[in-house]
């Protein structure tokens, strides 16, 4: 068995920190909240802590003074890939801000609940689309930096 070096488990911790993230804050927290059925709960209790999550990621990827140049370069590339997070919530809201507002053209009331409801669960393939492939980009840069791989010379 091979050991593993202090400074590839601390760069480790980056992408722990992101998985984490994803799965508690993005299957975990929701699945207890959904016998709430109160949508904005959900949602809004997700991402405020995802953002929480994401932003001692941004603060870690910042403070270059205590750490080597391998574990901050793994931070940075978690913050990096935290960005693609930040943007899926944006075009996520972005859609379904649009799709509200066609909705209140809508005459009938039960039709625009009805309408919303559908077009809301499409404005969420953003953020779940982004949720997959951070899964598996963080999966394979979690195992490449316990080997002390350099974030430029990761494969995938």
């Amino acid at each position: 068995m091979t050991e593993v070096s202090k400074e590839a488990v601390d760069a480790s911790q980056a992408h722990e920190r992101l998985l984490f993230n994803l799965a508690i804050f993005h299957f975990f927290v929701p699945a207890i909240l959904f016998a709430t059925k109160n949508l904005w709960l959900i949602i809004g209790l997700s991402i405020a802590g995802s953002l929480l999550m994401i932003f001692t990621i941004w603060r870690q990827s910042r403070s270059a003074s205590d750490k080597v140049p391998l574990v901050l370069a793994h931070w940075q590339c978690s913050w990096k890939r935290s960005r693609y997070l930040i943007a899926s919530y944006i075009v996520s809201a972005v859609a379904f801000l649009i799709a509200w507002g066609v909705m209140q053209l809508q005459p009938d009331e039960t039709m625009r609940v009805i309408q919303l409801s559908v077009l809301g669960w499409f404005c969420l393939l953003p953020i779940s689309f982004t949720i997959v492939g951070l899964f598996i980009f963080e999966t394979s840069a979690l195992a490449q930096a316990r080997q002390g791989v350099m974030p430029a010379d990761m494969k995938l």
